[in-house]
């Protein structure tokens, strides 16, 4: 039996291994100011968390946003009637239960029901390579791909302000 034991422990290793997830674009963190992958950057504007600056490298040819910005940390979540099309929170924010100040407009609380108002809302915005400007992403982060050498924002927009991404390198 003493001879078996090895072999049962690579066998159980093995079958563990198979069961947990195993991310199948080889998703890693690198550093955003070499990154050969997906730079994936948020700002929070008044809702006053620290901006994200992340790069998240994979080994496919492209990758869905949605992936990409999990991967780096960021969670979203949708609205009832657009889904993940539309990004309504980001790891939280703004809060279900706490009002939003916007200075101007009257206090808002995000439900996430519809789409978010035009004085508070998030952006998806999209940057081809270093070089590019940002742009609005022309679909939401579940059905957007996105390849090495570009970057990925997130930034909440208040009042008249439209804020952009902003990365590092």
């Amino acid at each position: 039996m003493k001879t078996l034991a090895p072999l049962f422990s690579i066998a159980l290793l093995v079958a563990v291994s198979a069961c947990a997830p195993v991310d199948d674009q080889g998703f890693s963190v690198g550093n955003p100011e070499s990154c050969s992958g997906v730079i994936v950057a948020v700002n929070y504007g008044i809702l006053g968390e620290d901006s994200v600056n992340e790069c998240v490298e994979f080994e496919a040819d492209e990758a869905l946003a949605a992936e990409v910005l999990a991967f780096a940390g960021v969670e979203t979540v949708g609205t009832d009637t657009y889904g993940d099309q539309v990004v309504c929170r980001v790891n939280g924010l703004p809060s279900e239960t706490e009002e939003l100040l916007v200075p101007g407009f009257d206090p808002y609380l995000e439900t996430c029901d519809d789409m978010p108002p035009a004085h508070a809302y998030w952006a998806l915005w999209v940057k081809a390579d270093g070089d590019s400007a940002w742009d609005y992403a022309m679909e939401g982060a579940g059905t957007l791909m996105v390849t090495p050498g570009s970057s990925l924002g997130l930034a909440f927009s208040a009042g008249e302000d439209i804020e952009q991404p902003s990365t590092t390198p």
